[in-house]
């Protein structure tokens, strides 16, 4: 599924990636956990999970807009044999330092903090997306900055969106 998104995604002005489910962090890198992974063991990480760097590089070129957004920054909801010091202390996704020109990564939380689940169907992040992301004219960061604000406020300060873009200039998902 991936590999034919990304085949699909080279011919495409704008290609948008959104996950909702939970991830992890090992070593570093992120990861996302497949709805049918039954554990996770350091020797069989590159097999059982999606490694979000691979869908990165996949998008890498600035001659499209490039949107990720993950709704995955959770706790390992599976007892792992690496969630000990390689996971750091078991929070949430690694934050990305920089992204190329033409990228956003949005994320559920701020780097190494963990995402509420929620009471509803969705999580804060994902209601709060919902809400904001059919806005006729509202450029992306606008949008995300809406949704920062509703996630905090639901959340009562315990959650806040983080972003990183590489963006140069005002993209619209909705005229």
């Amino acid at each position: 599924t991936i590999v034919e998104f990304l085949r699909k995604a080279a011919l495409a002005r704008v290609a948008i990636v959104f996950y909702a489910g939970h991830g992890v962090e090992i070593d570093g890198k992120n990861y996302l956990l497949p709805i049918d992974v039954k554990s996770i063991e350091r020797t069989t990480v590159s097999f059982e999970l999606v490694d979000i760097d691979r869908i990165v590089a996949g998008l890498d070129d600035e001659a499209r807009t490039n949107i990720i957004i993950l709704d995955a920054c959770r706790d390992n909801p599976l007892r792992s044999r690496v969630a000990t010091r390689s996971t750091g202390r078991g929070g949430g996704l690694a934050g990305y330092s920089t992204v190329s020109s033409g990228m956003l990564i949005a994320f559920a939380a701020d780097p190494g903090k963990t995402a509420i689940d929620g009471d509803g169907q969705n999580s804060p992040f994902t209601t709060a997306l919902i809400k904001h992301i059919g806005t006729p004219g509202l450029e992306i960061n606008a949008m995300l900055t809406r949704v920062r604000a509703d996630v905090f406020k639901a959340t009562d300060g315990k959650q806040r969106p983080w972003v990183n873009t590489g963006l140069l200039g005002e993209v619209v998902l909705v005229n």
